[in-house]
């Protein structure tokens, strides 16, 4: 799946790029520090604004992450991560700016993030904080991104799923980690294995985890175990009214359970009995207009050409040949050989 990801990635990157700076399409408004949230002492709400995800597919058709954002903080949200990635989370631009035009929680721009020119963009349409993450990233270009989003004051939420990434987030000077609780090549929850990757994290960091949270009995226990903030996805985006989802998960009430698809099955073949073996009566005539011609018994004779013989039916024509398959009489034969001799004389 990352393959797809780099691959979709530079193409995208590229048609904008032609398309002109983004500084000229936005304007930033203000700054609201993820970091400072997180640090607050209690656990930090974040709640997933998306079209849908890589292991739900698309979930809502005509989006628009403005009208589902102020539901989401009403409803308890402290924070939000607002999907532009298409690809995977079927998002866009126009939802983060949006968004930021209309809210005062820290925005987290859900992308893919690969190169410099998506950190600028990311500034200007609104974000407070980026992704990054090193499966996708070599070490050194991790440090110029990470580099250039703290200069741009951008909070910087490094997405881990194992030591080694841990290891090279923390030499470039992560600080704010976010466990990820599935395997990122299929998809497939990791949860139980993934908290066990907290206590590998600095204890002066500030880390966040996502993928498999919607009950709060969840959010409660990786809480006791020092996770500062937890970002609600799937829970939410498969459902009409997120905000009342996100009410009742904070309440500690049980996720509905989904309804299985019915099993479309294919419809009973009809069974088509084989061709009766009596003779089919011959059809009838009609003319152009659909009306039946009737046939008369005796039907009236033909011209004779002069080729028959007197007292030969009109409708016959003696035949010379014998059929085929068959061999003409002996008889026949003498008698067509005396008219062959008598016409030569």
């Amino acid at each position: 799946m990352l393959k797809r990801v780099a691959i979709f990635k530079a193409l995208d990157i590229e048609i904008k790029k032609q398309r002109g700076s983004v500084a000229a399409k936005g304007n930033y408004r203000g700054h609201h520090s993820l970091k400072e949230e997180l640090s607050q002492g209690t656990i930090t709400i974040i709640a997933e604004v998306a079209g849908g995800s890589p292991g739900l597919g698309k979930t809502r058709s005509n989006f628009k992450a403005s009208t589902h954002a102020k539901s989401l903080i009403e409803n308890g949200a402290k924070a939000l991560s607002i999907a532009t990635d298409k690809f995977l989370y079927f998002g866009d631009d126009k939802g983060l700016s949006e968004t930021r035009s209309q809210v005062k929680v820290p925005l987290l721009r859900r992308e893919f993030i690969f190169e410099e020119y998506q950190v600028e963009e990311s500034k200007i349409l609104g974000a407070d904080a980026i992704f990054l993450m090193p499966a996708l990233l070599s070490q050194s270009k991790l440090v110029d991104l990470h580099k250039l989003a703290v200069a741009k004051g951008l909070d910087v939420v490094f997405e881990i799923t194992n030591d080694e990434e841990i290891k090279r987030s923390i030499e470039v000077g992560a600080q704010i980690f976010c466990i990820v609780g599935r395997n990122l090549e299929n998809w497939n929850p990791t949860y139980d294995k993934s908290i066990a990757l907290i206590k590998k994290i600095p204890k002066d960091s500030l880390i966040m985890f996502e993928a498999g949270i919607n009950r709060l009995v969840q959010v409660k226990h990786l809480h006791a175990l020092g996770v500062h903030g937890v970002i609600i996805g799937d829970a939410l985006l498969d459902d009409f009214y997120p905000g009342k989802r996100l009410a009742s998960l904070l309440k500690g009430e049980e996720p509905p359970v989904k309804k299985i698809p019915k099993v479309k099955v294919a419809p009973t073949p009809v069974v088509v009995p084989p061709p009766s073996k009596a003779p089919l009566a011959a059809p009838k005539a009609t003319t152009k207009v659909g009306k039946k011609i009737t046939k008369e018994k005796n039907s009236s004779p033909r011209k004779d050409t002069g080729s028959r013989k007197p007292g030969t039916p009109a409708h016959r024509t003696p035949s010379t040949t014998a059929p085929k398959g068959k061999k003409e009489p002996i008889m026949a034969k003498k008698k067509a050989a005396k008219k062959a001799t008598k016409k030569s004389s």
